[in-house]
């Protein structure tokens, strides 16, 4: 077997140095050896550049700036969506793929921009795609993760029919038919997912593909990712699959967990119910003894 080589992919574009240093320092604190890239405007370069000086100089961070329109005032947002609402997009799919990576929303665009990078970047063994504003490493990442995806999942105690927001994403991009036929199952957020780089490039492109088969006018405004996630998960269309249960597993998606499930070590890490230090805490920002216990570990 080859040398591994590990990549970690961020969409940061917006956010300013302090909403990511968390991400960022207990990347660095884990001794990750991999390439971090986050993907920003060009006005935040600068700022981030020196994030990553002061809290992680030994990191290997690549920025790659990207533009979209919510980088811009008010009124050239204005006009870019009058411009693009005389673009006949269905009809032109290329024009279409375009004006959604600039004007679509964070949480969809930034799949274009994983697509683009993974492209042109192929010496990559495994791929993380991560949310950035609230998530802390507490280990390894990529500690055990060999081929297929890994999923993050949410409570056990919800099904995508009984979350609120799954429930009316499902239903708004899907239907009533894909409610009634995958309602019943796990949520598992689209928020942090890894893998083999060949498994994650054709989870990207099936993302991008359901995107796509939607109308430009309601892409432009709908944050459908995890709609996208789950319909591909729960309707058999990705490959091998291991489904990572908070607190058993390499991540845990705690924003749906009860604070009285967490078990803190001394020195402020939270374990997974075999006592180990979980190496991917997701939506910990939703729980202030979380975020208490993070920035006491690796304070301002």
């Amino acid at each position: 077997m080859g040398e591994r080589a590990n990549l970690i992919l961020g969409a940061a574009a917006g956010y300013t140095p302090d909403k990511i240093r968390l991400f960022v320092q207990s990347l660095a604190r884990v001794g990750f050896r991999g390439r971090l890239v986050l993907f920003v405007y060009r006005g935040q370069m600068e700022a981030v550049q020196a994030l990553v000086r002061e809290r992680a100089p030994a990191l290997d961070v690549a920025l790659v700036p990207i533009r979209g329109i919510r980088e811009h005032i008010k009124f050239l947002r204005s006009c870019y969506k009058r411009l693009f609402e005389l673009v006949p997009a269905e009809q032109l799919p290329g024009l279409k793929r375009r004006m959604l990576r600039f004007q679509g929303m964070p949480h969809v665009s930034r799949y274009f921009h994983y697509e683009d990078y993974l492209r042109a970047h192929g010496e990559y063994t495994h791929v993380l795609l991560s949310d950035v504003r609230d998530v802390v490493f507490q280990d390894d990442p990529f500690r055990g993760v060999e081929q297929g995806l890994y999923l993050g999942m949410e409570s056990q105690a919800l099904t995508i029919a009984t979350e609120p927001f799954d429930r009316d994403w499902m239903l708004d991009a899907y239907g009533e038919t894909m409610l009634q036929r995958i309602g019943d199952r796990q949520v598992s957020c689209s928020g942090v997912t890894l893998g083999d780089a060949a498994s994650m490039t054709a989870y990207i492109h099936q993302v991008l593909q359901e995107a796509m088969s939607l109308p430009f006018s309601k892409m432009k405004t709908r944050i459908y990712d995890q709609a996208f996630h789950n319909k591909l998960l729960h309707c058999g269309e990705l490959g091998a699959t291991s489904l990572c249960q908070p607190l058993q597993s390499l991540i845990a998606t705690v924003g749906c967990l009860d604070a009285s499930q967490f078990v803190l070590s001394n020195d402020g890490m939270l374990l997974n119910e075999d006592g180990q230090a979980v190496p991917i805490v997701h939506q910990y920002d939703r729980h202030p003894v979380l975020v208490s216990a993070f920035e006491a570990r690796m304070p301002v």
